[in-house]
C-alpha cells in the first residue's frame, strides 16, 4: 500500500508480509532514493553472489523503514507541511517505509521491531519534533 499527500508525493510504502507477491518485488520508481522491494521465493531459489559497487550519491532525505518482529504499533502518516494524512496499524512481519514528510508512532501490544534509516545520522540536523 503507498500512501501520498495531497500533491501526489509518495511519503510512505506498508508492505504486509501475508501479502507479498512470489517473485521479485520492486515498489519504488529508480529515481527515489532508497529502493524498496518485498522478495517471496519458493525453496531453492538462489540470488546470485554479488557486490554492490561504490557509486556517489546525493541524498536529500533521511528515509527510515520499520520492520515488525512481535507486537503491534500505529504509525501516523503526515506531510512536509506537519499535516496529518494517514493512520496505519502494522503487526508482525509488516513493515512501512518512510520516504518523507513526516510521522508518530504508537505501540498498541508490546513491539519488537528493526529500525533503519540512511546514515550517518546526527539527530540535531536530522530530526524536528513538532
Amino acid at each position: 500500500m503507498k500512501i501520498y499527500d495531497k500533491k501526489g508525493a509518495l511519503l510512505a510504502i506498508v508492505v504486509r508480509g501475508n501479502e507479498i507477491k512470489e517473485g521479485r518485488n520492486f515498489l519504488t520508481d529508480d529515481s527515489e532514493e532508497v529502493q524498496i522491494a518485498a522478495f517471496n521465493f519458493k525453496n531453492k531459489t538462489i540470488i546470485e553472489k554479488h557486490i554492490h559497487l561504490n557509486q556517489k550519491r546525493e541524498v536529500y532525505t533521511t528515509s527510515e523503514t520499520l520492520i515488525i518482529l512481535d507486537g503491534s504499533m500505529e504509525v501516523k502518516i503526515f506531510d512536509n507541511s506537519e499535516e496529518f494524512i494517514e493512520s496505519v496499524t502494522l503487526g508482525q512481519s509488516d513493515s512501512i517505509s518512510l520516504l518523507r514528510g513526516g510521522h508518530g508512532i504508537e505501540i498498541e501490544t508490546s513491539c519488537k521491531f528493526i529500525e533503519t534509516k540512511q546514515g550517518p545520522y546526527t539527530e540535531d540536523l536530522d530530526k524536528k519534533r513538532f
